[in-house]
C-alpha cells in the first residue's frame, strides 16, 4: 500500500467541467446507458449491461475492487449535474513493478466534447500524486482511433501490438499497447 493514499475515503476529483466521484448503486441507470449501448460494446468483449441487475452488478464488483485496494474507478458527471456521463478508473496495481492500467467509457451522447480526455488527466495525474506510481499503462483494440486519441493526448507512447490476441464479437482482434511514465507526464493547471 503506498503511504500516500490509504483508501478510507474516496477520492473525488474536480476539473474545468467533470466531476468525478464515486459510483453507486443510484447510478444503475447510468451504467446501463454506457455499458449496454453498442457503439460502447463495439470495442469490448462485454455482455451487455441491459438490466438493473447487471448493472448493480458490476457497481458491486467494481466497489470490491476499491475495498480490497485493487483499484478506483470514478463516475464521470459534468458540473451541476449528478446524472453520470461515463466511468474511468485505474485498475490492476502492480505494487511492486508500481504501475497500473487505465480506462475510460463515455456514453456515446457525449462523445466528440473531449471528456474522455479531461477525466483520463484528471486520474492520470492523481495517481501519479497518490499511488507512487513509475508508469501507468492502457491498452485498446487496434482501430479503436477515439481511444488512441486520447491516450495521445494525454503524452502516452504506442508501445506495441498483440497481434490478434483477443477474441471479440466473433474475430481475433490485436491491442495496441500504450505507456506513459511519471518523468513524461505534464501536469494540467
Amino acid at each position: 500500500m503506498s503511504p500516500g493514499f490509504d483508501f478510507s475515503s474516496f477520492p473525488i476529483l474536480l476539473t474545468d467541467r467533470l466531476r468525478l466521484r464515486q459510483i453507486t448503486h443510484a447510478d444503475a441507470e447510468g451504467m446501463m446507458a454506457v455499458f449496454g449501448d453498442p457503439a460502447v460494446l463495439r470495442f469490448l468483449n462485454n455482455p451487455p449491461v441491459d438490466t438493473p441487475e447487471k448493472a448493480i452488478g458490476m457497481i458491486d464488483w467494481l466497489a470490491g475492487n476499491y475495498q480490497q485496494r485493487e483499484g478506483i474507478d470514478w463516475g464521470i458527471t459534468l458540473h451541476g449535474n449528478d446524472r453520470l456521463i461515463g466511468m474511468c478508473g485505474a485498475y490492476q496495481w502492480d505494487r511492486s513493478d508500481r504501475h497500473i492500467d487505465i480506462g475510460y467509457h463515455i456514453r456515446p451522447a457525449h462523445w466528440g466534447h473531449g471528456y474522455a480526455t479531461e477525466a483520463a488527466r484528471a486520474i492520470i495525474g492523481w495517481c501519479f500524486q497518490n499511488l507512487d506510481l513509475h508508469r501507468i499503462q492502457a491498452d485498446c483494440t487496434d482501430g479503436n482511433l477515439a481511444s488512441e486519441r486520447v491516450l495521445l493526448k494525454c503524452g502516452f507512447t504506442v508501445e506495441g501490438i498483440w497481434r490478434e490476441s483477443c477474441w471479440e464479437h466473433g474475430r481475433f482482434v490485436s491491442i495496441k499497447q500504450f505507456g506513459l511514465l511519471r518523468h513524461e507526464f505534464t501536469p494540467t493547471t
